[in-house]
Order: structure tokens, then sequence, then C-alpha cells
């Protein structure tokens, strides 16, 4: 039973003296680390949910399969006649899409938005373009195109049969569509984004959207 002649309010029973000093330090103490504490849990709440949030991303572009799709054997080439095959998408995040040189519009679109979006990216996936038009893309082709927006960017070409065993497997399509002038061309292809997780599996599909921070979100959050 507690004496009410005996009882004093705690910051006057510690307020004083070497103990009282060390015991108002340690609460003091304790109320920070309660206080961080409770921010940490809320940084990683928020954050988990940005990240599984399948909805969210949804929303801005990017679809993620149920289940992810091993891919299987292409023989293609990069710019620098390096041959490529599905063991060179293992280890890292990759995106990949299709598109050619003398695209006017969505091609320059799509690279320059994953360039943009590179820059927000601590660990960076892998970029990959692969051409839908070999017979004017050469690697040469490829290369001097590539350069001009990133270095790091990988172009993929080879023949048509090659071509169409990666895209089957993408969901992709690309034909050659009469120009209006006699023996000219353009392309239609897809124009959207792949991305192929370090299991060389294919785990989702990034659409373009007119909102470049989209792209960027996305990919903020991906990798």
């Amino acid at each position: 039973m507690v004496s009410c002649a005996s009882y004093r309010p705690l910051h006057h029973a510690i307020g004083s003296g070497h103990l009282g000093i060390e015991i108002s330090n340690y609460l003091q103490k304790r109320g920070v680390w309660s206080l961080s504490l409770l921010v940490l849990v809320s940084l990683i709440g928020n954050y988990l949910y940005q990240v599984v949030s399948k909805e969210d991303l949804a929303a801005l572009g990017y679809y993620r399969f149920e289940q992810p799709k091993a891919l299987t054997h292409f023989d293609l080439v990069d710019q620098n006649l390096n041959e490529i095959t599905v063991s060179d998408f293992k280890g890292q995040w990759t995106l990949v899409f299709f598109g050619f040189t003398h695209c006017p519009d969505i091609c320059p679109t799509t690279i320059s938005l994953i360039n943009t979006s590179m820059e927000s990216i601590p660990n960076p996936p892998k970029v990959i373009m692969v051409t839908a038009d070999p017979e004017r893309d050469s690697p040469e082709v490829l290369k001097g195109y590539l350069l001009a927006f990133n270095e790091t960017f990988q172009g993929l070409s080879g023949s048509l049969k090659n071509l169409n065993a990666l895209a089957g497997q993408l969901g992709f399509t690309f034909r050659k569509i009469p120009g209006p002038v006699l023996g000219t061309y353009s392309i239609q292809h897809s124009d959207s984004i792949a991305v192929i997780n370090p299991k060389a599996e294919y785990v989702g599909l990034l659409e373009i959207t007119p909102e470049p921070n989209d792209m960027i979100t996305v990919l903020e959050n991906l990798f």
C-alpha cells in the first residue's frame, strides 16, 4: 500500500542525483527510439504497399502475370556482333521491346522515356531493343541509333525466323506495311515493353501511357 505522505510525481523522484539523471536520459532515449520505430514501421508499410499493389501498377500501365513464363531458345546478335541467347537474359532484370530505326514516333518516344526513367533507378535493368526491320537494321545501324540515346542500351537483330522466335514468346507481332511510294515500306509492330526477371522469365508487360511519369513510377517500384 502506497503512503500518501511518501508519494511524489515521477519527475520529482528522478529529478536529482546521478541515478535520477541516468533514468531520465533512459526514458528520453526510449521515447526517441519508440518514435523512430513507429516512423520506420510506417515507411516499411508504405513501401511494401507501393511495391506489391498490383492494382496501382496496372493503373499506371504495368500488368504483372500470375505465373512467370520461362523464355526458351532463340539466337540473335547484338550491335557488337555478339551472339545472344536466352542465357544472356539471366542474372539481371531486363526490359525488351521491338522497334526499328526508321520509326518516326513511338520508338524514339519509348527509348527516351526509358532513358529518362533510368536516372531515377539505383539498379537499372538492362534495356534491349529488338529490331522489327532486319532488312535495314544491321548491327552497325542499331549501334549508331542507340548511341544517340544511351550507350548501355542493347540492340538485337537476326533472321526473321529467329526474331519471330523471341517475339512469339513475348506475344509481340510485327509486319511490313507498304509505303506511299513504290518500293518503300514501314513496319507495324507491338509497342509494349516486356519485363524479364533475372531467371529469364517473362513476368509482366508495360504499356506506354501518355503520362511520362507513369513509366518512371512503375520502374522505380519494379527495380
